[in-house]
């Protein structure tokens, strides 16, 4: 009798000990929904200009986003998202800043002072807005725009093509145009990517020196460089799943935490650096921290993105957004307008020369298109690459490219002397590969 109450208990602590296992795990889940879906909220309709039922029903209707209740206070600039009345996340908005999730019930960063696009719609393309009446040699522009619309489908948003510098057409969904920022996702990291070269060409950074992180000082982790985490070969241990039914890093950093920098620090090496190839958005807004280090007051690192990058191309419709310590998020939050990310594509095919000034060290594109040792030829420096044709068999070996979630991309085509920039909300992955080989078809 007492073996048969003793098991009882012990099989009742295990049940009660499953439960809250299960529980802890279900409400960090249902916290991350919440809380990607006040951000995205926010952002779509604060910054993008879309109303909140066209966000919800691009970005919202997947499990367990649809039974996110979101209420947006256009007059504080807010959105609560709560699910089920039990849990519930808030972002707040603020002109020419952007959206911010607030962790442990803070509601305000101070220090953000953002500083003034330039106005460029009186100057010519590529600095400014004013397009040329003609368009290069070689194309066939009708069949080019009938290819454009056909592909255009619901879950577009924008297609840019820019060949020998001029846009030589450009398409927008409904309720977008040339001025309106569109999320970037990943496109984000190489942005974060350009600071770092600029900080590179200015003697603040080198890629070979030791990543500056304190609490990696005392083990296998110091020997991580600035390359290493360019390259996205830093030995660190990381799950970048992007599944909706587990919480994995990169969705624990991007919803459940303040200060991502420092989340992304904590893991262990697993691997030495640069023996192993490991996409991780962690790496990259470990980048934003260590950029902040390189400035002696906060309001000079807020700043710089838009003093040294933006207003040097004409991006006069583009900013990054920080997370509630102040930190850029540097992996995933960028937000430019289509042209702007044609601006900046442009920049990479030009060797990091803008109307003749070296924004970026001449070198840089070219390190940066390089293949990272251990990626297969897949990637370089916060760059995907076509070196080895596996993302793209049917599209020349030269050919890179930025790439965001649910379907952003930005793709350079040097041979060509093209870039092309694909905006989109898809739930599915893109066939880039088919897509861009007919695109080509109508450009000499």
């Amino acid at each position: 009798m007492k073996l048969l109450k003793s098991a009882v208990k012990i099989i009742t602590v295990l049940i009660v000990m499953t439960m809250i296992l299960i529980g802890t795990k279900v409400y960090h889940m249902l916290k991350a929904a919440t809380a990607y879906s006040a951000k995205m909220v926010s952002s779509g309709v604060f910054i993008e200009g879309l109303e909140q039922s066209r966000v919800e029903q691009m970005e919202l209707t997947a499990f367990p986003f649809n039974y996110v209740v979101n209420k947006v206070d256009k007059e504080n600039k807010t959105v609560e998202s709560s699910i089920f009345g039990l849990i519930s996340q808030r972002a707040v908005f603020k002109n020419k800043i952007g959206s911010t999730l607030f962790q442990n019930g803070k509601t305000s960063l101070e220090g953000r002072i953002p500083v003034d696009a330039i106005a460029n719609d009186t100057l010519a393309w590529p600095m400014g807005n004013k397009l040329s009446d003609s368009i290069p040699a070689g194309i066939d522009i009708t069949g080019l725009n009938t290819f454009i619309n056909d592909y255009f489908n619901a879950e577009s948003k924008a297609v840019l093509v820019v060949k020998e510098g001029q846009i030589i057409t450009e398409k927008y969904a409904d309720g977008i145009t040339f001025e309106t920022p569109l999320l970037g996702w990943s496109m984000t990291k190489t942005l974060t990517a350009a600071l770092c070269g600029i900080l590179v060409k200015e003697g603040k950074l080198s890629l070979d020196q030791l990543a500056p992180i304190e609490n990696w000082k005392d083990d296998e982790r110091q020997k991580i460089t600035i390359n290493n985490l360019l390259q996205m070969s830093s030995g660190l241990e990381w799950n970048e799943d992007y599944s909706k039914t587990s919480l994995s890093d990169v969705s624990e950093m991007l919803y459940l935490k303040g200060d991502m920098s420092t989340y992304a620090t904590l893991p262990n090496a697993i691997t030495e650096p640069d023996s192993e190839w490991k996409y991780s958005s962690g790496t990259t807004n470990i980048l934003s921290g260590i950029i902040r280090t390189c400035f002696n007051d906060y309001e000079s690192y807020y700043q710089f993105p838009q003093k040294a990058l933006f207003n040097k191309l004409g991006m006069s419709h583009s900013l990054m957004e920080t997370d509630a310590t102040g930190n850029f998020v540097g992996s995933s939050y960028g937000y430019c307008s289509a042209r702007d990310w044609a601006r900046f594509g442009l920049l990479y095919l030009n060797n990091g020369n803008w109307l003749g000034e070296q924004i970026l060290p001449e070198w840089w594109v070219k390190y940066s298109t390089t293949p990272a040792k251990s990626s297969d030829g897949q990637y370089g420096a916060q760059i995907w690459l076509n070196a080895s044709k596996q993302h793209m068999p049917d599209m020349p070996q030269d050919v890179y490219f930025f790439n965001g979630y649910r379907g952003q991309r930005v793709t350079i085509i040097p041979s060509k002397n093209v870039v092309v920039v694909c905006l989109n909300s898809s739930p599915e992955d893109i066939d880039y590969n088919t897509y861009l080989s007919k695109m080509m078809s109508f450009i000499e």
